[in-house]
């Protein structure tokens, strides 16, 4: 505290008057003197009248010019001040009218006089007398022969007047204020004050310890998070909270959040207000301990079993959700494959973070509904919707859009039996009783149009099932392992379009009837025929033509074909347009009756027809017949016996040779392996198949042939075959050429842009052992000696040389003008070209462009 300074002057007048001079100064209504250790008795001081007041100031004032140092024995500065310090004038009217007295008189303001020396002499004299006579154990401290011009004001109160000195104690902090009423607060030694604030401190203002952060009124701040507490909500389990709470409810805006502190909730009546509040709840139970699940139609906020809480324990029409979530996608660019999500819940289960049994389900949704009407009541919903505008920006496709995605991982790399199950999704549906109108719907898929009054839309697949490798297969494809009473799957109501199946297994793909697979169905792509088989025996076939073919694996009671019942005909094929209405195999017989005694067979080259045992009619290859009960023989049939003749000779004009246009068989002509097709009369050009290969030949000379794999060799031919290959065989080449040829490959006659067109990544080799190619890469269109690359040249027309250019007339640079030069857009450094107006090259650097200089050729 500072400390103040107590002057006493007792002053004497030559008309005997007794004035007693203090000056001191306090800074609160309660001043120093009052401390206890000054309270002690003391003669009142008399009024100075205001006459005299003049005077008093005028003699004060020669008082103090002249001397600038103490005697020896005046007091140090700090016992100097402790002196001041306790001299302390108890009388407020003197008191007063001294400080008048002392703050307008200055220090030295007039010039020192020998009477007014005297007079202080002498005043200081009385003033030794008087207070020798006070039986008072306090006595002001003075300089030996009283206050004079040369009495020095202490160092700390240097360069000031006493009436300066005055206003500084004043202003001053006394002990006597400390922790009172209108005081001031104690400070402990680090800084810190102890004293309780008592009052309305809100209209104090407060800052964050932040940077950049304003001060404002805690008022504002306390106003920001509103509590339960700010309207008397107790909290005791029995005084009623709901009057706090509705007042509360009443006095935010609607939609804030009241905090309602830690306690025990007590309503009488349950809260009335069509306006929400969000109430975040601390702490906060029911009388019986119970969590708070309800306030309302309001939303709560609390932590409920280790959790946050969200709740509505009531609703009303047309309510918000009670957590909404939005996530506005407006950027552009990003990482490619990142996933950017509104919300993403992470949920780890280590090997021993739950016990053996325990169910642990990373997101729930439950919807409990007994509502009456027709309304829908979804658990969860999903939409990803391209919106009608998605395209107006004339960047082309969009991104992929899905409604849902579900992803089941297994990283172990081990067999489920070992692993453990695990399923993608699961969909269960418990109910009891029949459904009889088929409402209950495990999974339902709705395909429709966007608007009903746009052109139809199309989903490509109602249900795609697929792999995301090559190599991983399914079990079972799809599992229809339950019950069922209608169908197992039903197409009867589908609406095919354009003729499509109903059900499309594919090509070379089984139809099993069984668990065991063994009865199935499969269609042999290659011969284009149905075929029906029994494990590995093909039972029955059907050609692409309406051929049948069975094959009978139970040679001992099999029957090929049997008829039941009762029909106008047995087997009608007066329709079928074909010279052989049945064939039968060599030993095979036709029975006419069911004991099969009449029937008609061909067996040792003879065909023959009996009854029982007898036989009744017999017919050779020569065409002799003979007949048991008659010498009548028939008409010889020509047979062939001489290897040299032909089987058929056409001589004479006649428009077509051979005419098969009315025969309805896809086969015109069938020759035997190895047999050849003349087409010239001296028989040198010949087509044959033989050995697997379809090969055309002149002279006995192979010019081309055509394997089974679909590979084309061409010897020594000028012209293309016109078919496009599919090569199955990876090391046979799609065409060689052999022989000796003007050239090899003549494209001079196609009239095409494209000579030649090659896959990316493909090269062209230009000698026998292929080290030097060009091909066409990521990198460009390159020419390659083994795996160096020679020249390379990119999409922008770069090329990279790994030698030097060497042109036998030399290098020639472009010609162009200097303002062409000078217009060139942003040229890369390096750049050369010929400045025709300065006769000489010039090279763009980094300072621009450049001259070279040139010298003539000596």
């Amino acid at each position: 505290m500072a400390p103040v300074l107590k002057t006493r002057i007792l002053l004497s007048a030559c008309s005997g008057l007794l004035l007693v001079w203090s000056v001191h100064t306090f800074a609160a209504p309660r001043p120093n003197h009052l401390l206890p250790q000054y309270q002690q008795s003391y003669p009142a001081a008399p009024e100075i009248p205001h006459a005299s007041v003049s005077s008093l100031r005028a003699s004060s004032t020669s008082a103090f010019a002249g001397s600038t140092t103490f005697p020896a024995h005046v007091p140090s500065e700090r016992s100097g001040k402790e002196a001041l310090a306790r001299g302390a004038v108890k009388s407020g009217r003197a008191k007063e009218s001294l400080r008048t007295l002392g703050v307008s008189a200055p220090l030295a303001a007039t010039a020192a006089t020998a009477a007014t020396a005297a007079t202080a002499a002498t005043a200081a004299t009385a003033a030794t007398a008087a207070t020798a006579a006070t039986p008072e154990t306090y006595a002001p401290t003075r300089p030996p022969g009283g206050i004079d011009p040369a009495t020095a004001v202490p160092s700390l109160w240097q360069n000031a007047t006493i009436g300066q000195i005055g206003a500084m104690a004043d202003g001053s902090v006394q002990q006597s204020d400390k922790n009172q009423p209108n005081g001031v607060a104690g400070l402990d030694a680090a800084g810190r004050f102890t004293a309780p604030v008592a009052g309305d401190v809100t209209a104090a203002t407060a800052g964050s310890a932040l940077s950049g952060a304003l001060k404002r009124p805690l008022s504002a701040r306390f106003a920001e998070q509103p509590s339960a507490g700010d309207f008397g909500i107790t909290l005791d389990g029995t005084s009623d909270d709901s009057t706090a709470l509705q007042a509360a409810k009443a006095a935010v805006p609607a939609g804030s959040m009241v905090r309602i502190p830690a306690g025990v909730l007590h309503l009488a009546a349950p809260l009335q207000s069509k306006t929400p509040t969000l109430w975040q709840i601390n702490g906060t139970t029911l009388a019986d301990g119970a969590p708070i699940t309800s306030l309302g139609t309001d939303v709560i906020e609390s932590t409920l079993e280790g959790g946050k809480y969200f709740a509505r324990g009531e609703s009303r029409a047309d309510m918000a959700p009670v957590l909404r979530k939005d996530l506005d996608v407006t950027h552009t660019g990003g990482t490619t494959g990142f996933v950017m999500n509104l919300e993403k819940g992470n949920c780890t289960i280590p090997a021993e973070g739950a016990a053996l049994n325990d169910y642990v389900w990373c997101h729930s949704t439950v919807l409990n509904s007994s509502a009456f009407g027709g309304g829908q009541h979804v658990a969860q919903a999903s939409l990803a919707q391209r919106p009608a505008d998605a395209l107006a920006d004339g960047k082309g496709s969009r991104s992929q859009i899905w409604a849902g995605y579900d992803e089941a991982r297994d990283e172990t790399g081990q067999a489920s039996s070992v692993a453990g199950s695990m399923v993608g999704r699961e969909v269960d549906v418990y109910a009891n009783g029949d459904d009889p109108v088929g409402w209950r719907i495990g999974l339902q898929l709705q395909i429709a149009g966007t608007s009903a009054d746009g052109t139809p839309g199309k989903v490509g697949k109602g249900i795609a099932i697929g792999n995301n490798d090559a190599t991983s297969t399914y079990g079972t494809l799809i599992d229809a392992a339950g019950r069922f009473d209608t169908a197992g799957i039903d197409l009867s109501r589908s609406t095919p379009v354009n003729n499509a199946p109903v059900l499309n297994i594919g090509a070379n793909r089984n139809l099993a009837f069984s668990d065991d697979h063994k009865p199935h169905f499969q269609f042999d792509s290659a011969a284009y025929t149905l075929r029906y088989w029994y494990d590995t025996a093909n039972l029955l076939a059907i050609g692409m033509q309406g051929d049948v073919t069975t094959s009978i694996s139970n040679a001992g009671s099999g029957v090929a074909w049997t008829l039941n019942g009762q029909a106008q005909l047995g087997l009608n094929l007066t329709g079928l347009n074909a010279p052989e209405a049945l064939r039968l195999a060599a030993g095979q017989t036709l029975s006419w009756e069911p004991t099969a005694v009449v029937h008609s067979g061909f067996a040792n080259g003879k065909l023959t027809e009996q009854v029982a045992a007898g036989v009744a009619r017999t017919l050779d290859t020569s065409g002799n017949e003979t007949l048991p009960g008659s010498l009548q023989n028939s008409q010889t049939i020509v047979s062939l016996t001489q290897p040299t003749a032909p089987a058929y000779v056409a001589k004479g004009t006649a428009a077509i040779g051979l005419d098969t246009t009315g025969l309805t068989t896809p086969e015109a002509l069938r020759v035997a392996d190895g047999q050849a097709i003349s087409w010239e009369h001296t028989a040198s050009v010949q087509t044959r198949y033989a050995s697997g290969q379809l090969q055309d030949s002149q002279n006995g000379t192979p010019l081309r042939t055509l394997d089974a794999s679909g590979n084309e060799t061409v010897t020594g031919s000028t012209r293309n075959s016109g078919m496009t290959t599919s090569l199955n065989n990876s090391a046979a080449s799609a065409i060689t050429l052999t022989g000796s040829a003007g050239i090899g490959v003549n494209l001079t006659g196609l009239s095409t842009s494209n000579a030649l067109r090659l896959g990316d990544g493909q090269s062209v080799a230009w000698e026998p052992t292929a080290v030097m190619t060009t091909g066409y890469t990521a990198t460009g269109l390159t020419d390659a000696k083994g795996s160096t690359p020679l020249r390379q040249l990119d999409s922008n027309g770069n090329e990279t040389l790994a030698g030097t250019i060497t042109p036998n007339a030399g290098v020639h640079l472009p010609t162009l003008s200097r303002a062409s030069i000078k217009a060139q857009p942003n040229p890369p450094p390096g750049v050369m070209v010929f400045d025709a107006e300065d006769d000489a090259p010039a090279i763009y650097t980094s300072a621009g462009w450049m001259l070279v200089g040139l010298s003539a050729l000596p």
